[in-house]
């Protein structure tokens, strides 16, 4: 992993109920996950693409992808990004991306942001961040009002490696397969609590089962099908290998987000297989639910 700084010039089943709730209404120590973007790539019934919030003791602290969509719903959720610390982006396709400088116009903020290592034709996230940001990026309008720390998660290295740490909330990172799109998993554990965010994956690395083992919570992204062939099947697991990792890695309860479809009987197929293959609590997620993790 590579650090740097830049200081830019700068349905039909027994799903467990969803917990909608105010995240900034939370009067004890809390734990919660909101999911402001639960659609996919493709036609996904009027959801926001990918993007989470991490909230912690009633702050928001670190946003996990950014998706078309998301702008707004950050704000609907009551983020401000004066509390963001860290900015976690699995990778660089535009459902997971682009809406980063909306959120940022037009006031900027001081940020960690991680993310992964150059592949193909992806930049690394620090090329990613100078081509947006820099003083000859597309944006270069937030150029002055943004301070930035890059942290860059080679993805072709074995095993999980550290991102983000101040004591109370740890963030590790690993990379994951989607075909040739340099990729990164995420897991955050505050105290005894943990969450995993599989990102786009196609399950084919048995090591992504020890990264997640025993999480409180496993976020899954089902943009794909049972009968899915040829790219799509490269790019993102099929719900009966989704529901055979979270067996295998004992997670006490799956989201499953990033549904990119419109079709409530394509969801609830793909959902009647990953139930045969897990027995725990499930939930089916929306734009700005919480998701209670302890």
């Amino acid at each position: 992993m590579k650090h740097t700084t830049y200081a830019l010039a700068l349905l039909g089943f027994a799903l467990a109920p969803p917990a909608w709730c105010a995240c900034l209404d939370t009067g004890e120590s809390s734990v919660q996950l909101q999911i402001l973007g639960s659609g996919g790539p493709g036609a996904s019934g009027g959801r926001a693409s990918a993007s989470y919030l991490l909230w912690v003791d009633g702050v928001g602290r670190i946003l996990v992808d950014a998706g078309s969509g998301t702008k707004d719903q950050f704000h609907r959720a009551g983020g401000n990004f004066d509390d963001i610390e860290l900015v976690a982006l699995s990778h660089l396709h535009p459902d997971h991306a682009a809406e980063l400088p909306a959120i940022l116009w037009p006031a900027g903020g001081r940020f960690s942001l991680s993310g992964p290592s150059a592949g193909g034709v992806f930049p690394s996230i620090e090329a990613f961040v100078d081509r947006m940001f820099g003083p000859n990026g597309a944006f270069r309008i937030l150029a002055d009002r943004i301070e930035v720390e890059t942290i860059t998660v080679d993805v072709s290295g074995t095993g999980a490696v550290a991102v983000w740490d101040d004591g109370a909330v740890s963030v590790r990172g690993t990379g994951v397969p989607h075909a040739d799109v340099p990729t990164v998993g995420y897991r955050i554990d505050v105290g005894d609590l943990s969450i995993a965010l599989a990102s786009d994956q196609n399950g084919s690395d048995p090591a992504f089962v020890d990264f997640i083992r025993d999480v409180d919570v496993l976020v899954i992204h089902l943009a794909g099908t049972e009968e899915s062939t040829g790219m799509i099947a490269q790019l993102h697991a099929k719900p009966s290998v989704w529901g055979q990792m979270a067996s295998a890695a004992n997670a006490a309860r799956v989201v499953v987000s990033h549904i990119s479809t419109s079709s409530a009987q394509v969801l609830n197929a793909s959902l009647a297989i990953l139930r045969e293959h897990y027995s725990g609590p499930l939930t089916v997620g929306e734009d700005l639910m919480c998701v209670d993790i302890g």
